[in-house]
């Protein structure tokens, strides 16, 4: 006997063109996906990782007599033009963001010029003749960034990943500005999901959410300050869904230190329900079965939601045997319980993609396609660094059937329109017998990086008379006319969705996918007029930051030297790519006031200046740290710079210099020890080696010391050591005589 009906079925594995790093459904019911590279089992060049072109693909499916649909896998085909620029170059749409327009059509931006460089260019993909048209460009170039989607009233895109977030209009109207984020600083993909109060929701993955207002009278627009939190902290490469009208679920995450078995990827899941006034908060869903990070997590038409995929080991992306998680779960929100389901037969981690399909089934695929830190014990950082293993490419795709394909009756939608507008009452015809409940209403889905950027679930109100096969479904409203609607176009978008029809068993339907459009016979202006009105009014308010400008003004605003902070991320791209995480988290400690939003990637270090004289604990600012970037970064140590008059003193059976300042209790000062450099070789994976200079600084600065007769006060640099409870040691790795000059 089967367990089908309780835990699913994983459909035989089916091979794909490319490793499906970036997928997205279509109207016509396609799949549109690409990959990072030409050859994904290329485990020896380089080069390869960064090509500067990209070769997309379309998967077909045939439909089976039921409705049921199996890939048509050997028709695979790339578009018949490739994605170029407005210099009509091509273009690498890796690590782009995408979302799907109104009418269908697929609207990528950024992409892949090398690690942590993006590109300008947007570009649309339109399905109904099989191109690809190049867009203006945007402010500077984007990587692993974001797209909320459009509003029916505000038509447009927000994109989020450099500091400087833009709204792109239409093919008219172009890119305006958007103001920063309120720390401005923001993670890779961030989270972002569509309010019912017609903001901008950002979930995640750092621990402090916050909400876009584009909807103040004044055109004003702002990011709050002070959003809700998430009780978990930072959840880098968790993935985050809306189940329902304005209800949010952030499943895993977070965890990787491959040192500290403490820092695992998160079991834990936190939801959110954005309608509660005035200000929602997160709280604590069940917890997973498997702690993970790199999943997938997708809402499925019954409002249950299916995570597949990720790793539950150390590390950004454990491979290692064990740790990828081949169990999907499955999480219902009327019991708030996870249920384990079937093993699915690959590895899906970084890179992997999951889709719901219109006849209900789950696509998971892909994995792979990066260039680790290490392969094995061997160290790959650098630019002759390999590409991961060939094995570690997936270059393959599998179907899971949930459970609900074992239940019966399963309902039919016989007849269906293919458009509806907003608050215009739509009749579906049934089959013989099936008596309706109510419809979901799921967006097509456009999915890369743990991030579905346009996935998204509400539910309609069904009429049926009793016998009939007629069923009345409650059009989403339009926010004009009824603002507060359970299922109003704020999360509804004008674009193509699918309608699936559940039974009283709460059983869903093969879907139909349906366009739903604006009213052009309404009196309201066009929504992309009103939107680029506002936000033109709106983008003159915006002022730009420029990260290097505001990290000088917070340096010369100083009065104290700032502390150095040795922070190794272990996601591969180093400190100034992934530097999201580690900002929030620096932020939580209480001894210091500010961060500088620029970190040093070449010596992986971020700089902090504290809010008093204190020697920090190093101790008590991992553990504070920790708390927000859980496990995400490995605190090497704090480098420090103290001014003072240094004396020579008897200690042990010898002599120290000792330190005094202002910061506290009197130090010892001793010579650099080789490897206790904060300063990171990421092409080594340890610290940078002492030069001349630094290994004689100590004895330097005793001679100096030796010779002055004015009682000159010092500067000295190097790490801060802990010996114990209120004694703390410098090791000299630079020091200036202050009256002298340097020595």
């Amino acid at each position: 006997m089967t367990d089908f009906n309780i835990k699913g079925k994983w459909e035989p594995v089916f091979d794909l063109k490319n490793v499906a790093a970036h997928a997205s459904l279509l109207p016509n019911g396609t799949i549109l996906y690409w990959g990072r590279r030409s050859n994904p089992k290329d485990e020896v060049n380089h080069d390869s990782l960064n090509e500067r072109f990209t070769r997309p693909f379309i998967l077909k499916f045939t439909t089976a007599p039921s409705g049921e649909i199996k890939p048509d896998v050997k028709p695979q085909s790339d578009p018949a033009s490739e994605p170029r620029d407005t210099k009509n170059r091509t273009v690498n749409l890796f690590c782009s963001g995408h979302t799907l327009l109104a009418d269908g059509r697929v609207f990528v931006v950024g992409g892949h010029l090398a690690d942590n460089a993006g590109i300008k260019q947007a570009c649309i993909y339109d399905p109904s003749n099989n191109t690809w048209t190049a867009q203006d460009p945007m402010n500077d170039g984007r990587c692993v960034s974001t797209l909320s989607g459009s509003y029916v009233r505000d038509n447009g895109v927000t994109v989020l990943n450099n500091v400087n977030p833009q709204i792109w209009l239409d093919s008219d109207n172009g890119w305006v500005s958007a103001p920063p984020t309120a720390n401005a600083i923001q993670a890779l993909y961030p989270r972002l999901h569509l309010d019912p109060k017609g903001r901008i929701f950002l979930a995640g993955p750092t621990q402090s959410t916050q909400f876009l207002d584009t909807n103040v009278k004044s055109s004003q627009w702002a990011w709050t300050t002070d959003g809700p939190n998430r009780k978990i902290g930072w959840r880098g490469e968790g993935s985050s869904v809306q189940y329902d009208s304005g209800k949010i679920l952030y499943t895993g995450g977070g965890g990787g230190d491959d040192n500290d078995p403490n820092w695992l990827p998160a079991p834990e899941t936190e939801m959110i329900d954005l309608n509660i006034t005035p200000k929602p908060q997160w709280t604590p869903a069940s917890s997973m079965q498997f702690g993970r990070r790199q999943h997938n997590a997708t809402v499925l038409p019954d409002g249950t939601v299916l995570v597949t995929g990720g790793t539950k080991g150390p590390g950004f992306n454990n491979l290692d045997p064990g740790n990828p998680v081949h169990e999907a779960e499955l999480w219902d929100p009327s019991s708030n319980k996870w249920t384990t389901m079937n093993k699915e037969d690959s590895d899906r981690c970084y890179h992997s993609v999951a889709i719901l399909l219109p006849d209900g089934h789950v696509l998971s695929a892909g994995g792979g396609e990066y260039q680790p830190d290490k392969i094995g014990k061997v160290v790959n950082t650098g630019p002759n660094g390999k590409p991961n293993p060939a094995k570690d490419s997936i270059m393959n795709a599998q179907l899971f059937k949930p459970p609900y394909f074992f239940k019966t009756p399963r309902p039919t939608i016989v007849k269906a329109p293919s458009v509806i507008s907003y608050d215009k009452d739509f009749t579906i015809t049934v089959g013989a017998g099936d008596v309706i409940k109510k419809a979901s209403w799921i967006r097509l889905a456009s999915v890369t990086h743990s991030c579905n950027m346009n996935q998204s679930l509400i539910f309609l109100d069904c009429k049926q008379a009793s016998g009939s096969p007629n069923v009345t479904v409650t059009a989403p409203s339009n926010p004009v006319l009824a603002p507060t609607g359970p299922a109003n176009a704020r999360i509804a978008p004008p674009g193509h969705y699918m309608l699936f029809a559940l039974n009283d068993k709460n059983i869903p339907s093969i879907a139909s996918i349906i366009q739903i459009k604006q009213d052009d016979s309404s009196a309201q202006p066009k929504p992309t007029q009103r939107f680029a009105r506002r936000a033109a009014a709106a983008a003159e308010q915006n002022v730009e930051v420029h990260l290097p400008t505001l990290n000088e003004n917070i340096i010369s605003e100083q009065s104290r030297p700032a502390v150095a902070v040795g922070l190794t991320p272990i996601c591969p791209y180093g400190l100034g790519g992934c530097w999201g995480g580690a900002f929030e988290a620096l932020q939580k400690i209480n001894d210091i006031d500010v961060v500088r939003p620029v970190p040093s990637h070449a010596d992986s270090i971020g700089y902090v200046y504290l809010g008093k004289d204190v020697l920090p604990d190093i101790d008590v600012w991992r553990s504070e740290f920790q708390k927000t970037a859980n496990g995400s970064y490995v605190v090497r140590g704090i480098e420090m710079t103290l001014s003072g008059p240094v004396t020579k003193k008897n200690v042990g059976s010898g002599e120290r210099l000792t330190l005094t300042s202002s910061s506290g209790p009197e130090v010892t000062l001793e010579p650099l020890q080789e490897g206790n450099k904060i300063q990171w070789d990421r092409a080594e994976m340890a610290p940078k080696p002492m030069t001349n200079a630094e290994a004689g600084a100590y004895s330097a600065l005793a001679a100096a010391v030796e010779g002055d007769s004015k009682g000159s006060n010092f500067q000295v640099t190097g790490p801060l050591q802990k010996l114990g409870d209120d004694s703390f040691s410098i090791q000299v790795r630079e020091f200036e005589a202050q009256s002298t000059g340097t020595s």
